[in-house]
């Protein structure tokens, strides 16, 4: 019969069946994708009286990226931004706190999540923008989150010691808390530049 179909309807069951894996596979990463909140609803979800946040972007010199992971026991090659966004949140000309917009790479992809801070530093709220975790996806409950509240730099934040894990999605639960950790110390090197 040659290579050619007769046909455009002249096919084997199986040849559809490989064309659906195929395309699965292709675009698994947007099917699995999930957004849960845009940016200005989570910022207002953080920070429900204020009115005014000014965005900055703060770059991290060499320098400070080695003094981060030497102090958060990390590295950021490959998993970690040199830049992070900061939402700083005034009450009149007073601020009342920062959120900062980051990105962690979990098992099957980024991780975009929003931690907020008080003027002291310690985390107030951490809201999961979106992800592209399979089992990892109790990380954006409130449940799971409600522990990172109140943490500073003096606590271990670490897995099985300060923060509990989900069963079943170790690497997310583990670098949602690296995040955090990270951002902690950025916020340490960079408050003075916060305006």
């Amino acid at each position: 019969m040659g290579l050619f179909l007769r046909s455009p309807w002249d096919f084997k069951p199986g040849h559809l069946f490989l064309s659906f894996i195929c395309a699965l596979v292709l675009f698994s990463s947007n099917i699995f994708a999930e957004e849960l909140i845009k940016i200005d609803g989570a910022l207002k979800k953080m920070f429900p009286r204020v009115s005014h946040f000014d965005r900055q972007v703060v770059s991290l010199s060499a320098e400070q990226i080695r003094r981060v992971e030497e102090a958060a026991r990390l590295t950021f090659a490959g998993k970690h931004s040199s830049q992070v966004i900061v939402h700083i949140a005034r009450e009149q000309n007073t601020v009342v706190g920062y959120a900062f917009e980051d990105t962690a790479i979990g098992k099957w992809g980024p991780i975009h999540y929003l931690i907020g801070l008080d003027t002291n530093g310690a985390v107030s709220q951490i809201i999961i923008l979106d992800h592209q975790e399979i089992r990892g996806r109790p990380i954006s409950k409130p449940r799971f989150l409600r522990q990172y509240r109140g943490k500073t730099l003096t606590d271990p934040l670490q897995l099985h010691k300060d923060i509990d894990g989900i069963t079943g999605a170790t690497i997310s639960s583990n670098s949602l808390t690296e995040g955090v950790r990270k951002i902690l110390h950025i916020y340490k090197l960079v408050k003075s530049q916060l305006s």
